[in-house]
């Protein structure tokens, strides 16, 4: 007989969702790149995507991020995340020009 441990973590949704609104409530153009890796984290599509590696390293890759983005389907509560991380991206990307 073999026996198998599951190491879980708890569910932390609830609280990454009352972050990202209390942060978009103080700062609605998601100027942090806390919130903005706060938002993609909680967006993100699984392992190796654009969103899943900025959420983890910070990496911004402007053009694969807008179009991960575009791509999404959110509930309507989400869209404004979107937005937010959206502005933050191409704002952000400006300043690196």
């Amino acid at each position: 007989m073999t026996t198998t441990t599951i190491t879980t973590t708890p569910d932390e949704t609830n609280k990454a969702r009352q972050l990202i609104e209390l942060g978009l409530a103080l700062d609605p153009e998601a100027r942090s790149e806390t919130l903005a890796r706060l938002i993609a984290a909680s967006l993100h599509d699984g392992l190796g995507t654009t969103l899943e590696r900025f959420a983890a390293t910070g990496t911004l890759q402007r053009q694969h991020m807008l179009q991960e983005l575009n791509d999404l389907r959110v509930p309507i509560e989400q869209e404004g995340w979107v937005d937010a991380l959206g502005r933050f991206v191409i704002l952000t990307a400006g300043e690196q020009s």
